[in-house]
């Protein structure tokens, strides 16, 4: 089971501290980052770009400081206090994935980065692109990253009530898990976990929402943060179980990490 380090609450969550738990199946990644690891491991800077849609650029947080990259960023760089981290935001509202495949070439590979965690697939379900379409447009992207020795983690759609009225939507999500698994990438199932957060009545679909009951919230993106640097770390050799230091002066608890510093 992962335990974020530290409590991930903010707008309507009352009451008892409440911290995102989520069961490994949907945390560990199951295919490696070796652009990542090999960085990480020998001391040389690390720069991720998170490359999404409004989910990314942080739509429903009470600002930039809040949206997942940011979040992402701190908990790597307190993890790694000794590493040069970067987490670049190129999230924009709206965009399809044939939008983000056309920014690959452009806005992407030429920031040279060693990771790229790439947010898509809410907006095309919603619009109903076509699901083959779909599906290979992310191939591509995921091939050209590739072709460019970066390496990539696939996440998912946030889960949000309506999800399940809109038709195929279901499809979609698991489209990306296909793609993951065909093209040996890791994924991050931010649908099941957000999903799972709500039926362990960890937290309401409000609580994690924003008041569109669409867009994630702080709640939610503290979550992200957190969860995906967990992920990241997995995926590192010699992890043990470690305290971090408090992060935002609040205790924490003992998680899975990486002995690499």
């Amino acid at each position: 089971m992962i335990t974020t380090t530290g409590p991930a609450t903010a707008g309507p969550v009352t009451g008892p501290v409440k911290r995102c738990h989520a069961p490994d199946s949907l945390v560990r990644f199951k295919a490696p980052l070796p652009r990542f690891a090999s960085a990480v491991g020998s001391g040389q800077p690390v720069r991720i770009i998170a490359l999404g849609s409004s989910s990314t650029k942080g739509v429903g947080a009470s600002g930039p400081d809040f949206a997942y990259p940011r979040k992402l960023q701190n908990e790597l760089r307190r993890r790694y206090p000794d590493r040069k981290i970067t987490v670049e935001n190129l999230g924009v509202g709206g965009q399809l994935a044939t939008d983000m495949l056309r920014r690959i070439k452009k806005d992407v590979v030429p920031r040279k980065p060693t990771l790229v965690i790439w947010q898509t697939g809410v907006n095309d379900a919603m619009r109903h692109v076509n699901l083959d379409k779909f599906r290979n447009t992310v191939m591509q992207g995921v091939d050209e990253l590739k072709k460019e020795r970066i390496d990539v983690v696939l996440l998912d759609t946030q889960y949000f009530p309506r999800s399940e009225k809109i038709h195929d939507f279901a499809r979609y999500v698991l489209a990306m898990q296909e793609i993951a698994a065909s093209r040996k990438v890791p994924i991050l199932r931010r649908f099941a976990i957000m999903k799972h957060l709500v039926k362990s009545a960890q937290f309401t679909p409000q609580q994690l929402l924003a008041s569109d009951l669409f867009h994630p919230n702080d709640v939610t993106y503290g979550c992200m943060g957190r969860i995906l640097a967990d992920a990241l770390q997995g995926d590192l050799p010699g992890r043990q179980l470690v305290k971090y230091p408090p992060a935002d002066g609040k205790p924490v608890e003992s998680v899975a990490a990486s002995s690499v510093r």
